[in-house]
């Protein structure tokens, strides 16, 4: 068997491993995701990035087999993306157990005052799970079971049923009808950054109404989310997987979507609505129209991303779930939440 060779990459934008050769150790891997695509990792890593990057790829056979994308702070490692990224994993190969032991013995090595992994939002198709647990033993450390999140989905290719069913439902066609009768009722779907771009303030400010009279205030309040999602329209593919919608009624902005499709999945990621216009329910109007976009474009999925949301369980044909993973030396335990906490 081919000895492993650890080389730590500078960043996310390493000339070792050009974006061609990412893309493909994606596709190898269990976990190919919009979330772990080099742009969006960079992006994430370039506005919440804290501590120091661990970026380590896993060399076997004189090729790369894997990537580990990972950071440390405070002496835990975590993925990056670990904060707004709903699916994570090791990018590539991890099959062989060498791979994974030499890319988590690295990460622990130089990691000063070492407590422990904390690997969030893993799904639970991917086999990584499994393999931590086989490997923590053999590195001298405990893995624990952290815990799981729904991830609702609609199965557009194997249940077309249910997809015409769910743009179908009565509520949603009653909402679209009735602000057509009323006024001019536009619906367009954006992939440029420069058609997205000018759009965007106005949808940092209807999410940031929608949520003020609630115990959830908008992210969109932080500055640095603001700027997180102004460099993803930047840096995104251009024509590739960026997918925002506007609903305008009457000329005026009455609901934002701002998702991906990837591989033929398409996210619902972060919706806003007019707050005044709550009870005449443009979310379910745009909601209506993001299942037809993704019917039309002939993808496979329409997932609800993470979170149980009673309005997800009417369209979910069936609930993955994401979970999280911990790795610590028998001495350490399980770091309480706040010492090891999500970025």
């Amino acid at each position: 068997m081919p000895s492993v060779t650890i080389t730590q990459l500078s960043d996310l934008a390493d000339l070792r491993l050009p974006g061609e050769a990412w893309g493909a150790l994606l596709a190898r891997g269990d976990t190919d995701t919009v979330f772990l695509t080099r742009s969006w990792q960079a992006v994430w890593w370039e506005t919440f990035g804290r501590g120091r990057l661990l970026l380590l790829a896993a060399e076997e056979g004189g090729r790369v087999a894997a990537v580990a994308p990972l950071f440390c702070e405070a002496g835990m490692v975590f993925f990056t993306g670990s904060g707004g990224s709903d699916y994570l994993d090791f990018i590539g190969d991890i099959g062989e157990p060498a791979v994974l032991e030499a890319l988590l013995a690295a990460a622990r090595d130089a990691t000063e005052g070492f407590v422990g992994f904390r690997f969030y939002h893993v799904p639970e198709h991917s086999r990584t799970g499994e393999r931590l647990r086989a490997a923590a033993p053999r590195l001298g450390l405990v893995c624990h079971d952290e815990g799981d999140l729904a991830a609702p989905a609609l199965d557009l290719a194997g249940d077309p049923h249910a997809a015409r069913s769910g743009v179908g439902k009565k509520s949603l066609v009653r909402h679209e009808r009735a602000l057509a009768r009323d006024g001019r009722l536009e619906v367009r779907h954006l992939r440029e950054p420069d058609a997205i771009r000018p759009l965007l303030p106005a949808f940092f400010e209807q999410h940031i109404a929608r949520w003020a009279a609630t115990p959830y205030p908008s992210l969109f309040l932080d500055p640095l989310q603001r700027r997180f999602y102004e460099r993803l329209v930047d840096e995104a593919p251009a024509g590739g997987w960026l997918r925002f919608t506007s609903v305008t009624w009457n000329e005026q902005p009455v609901a934002f979507h701002f998702g991906t499709c990837y591989r033929r999945v398409y996210l619902w990621y972060k919706p806003s609505f007019d707050i005044a216009l709550a009870r005449r329910s443009p979310g379910e109007v745009l909601l209506r129209h993001l299942l037809l976009a993704a019917i039309d474009e002939g993808a496979r999925t329409f997932d609800f991303g993470l979170g149980d949301e009673p309005f997800k369980r009417r369209f979910a044909t069936h609930v993955p779930r994401v979970r999280t993973w911990g790795l610590y030396p028998p001495e350490v335990g399980k770091p309480d939440a706040g010492r090891a906490s999500e970025a």
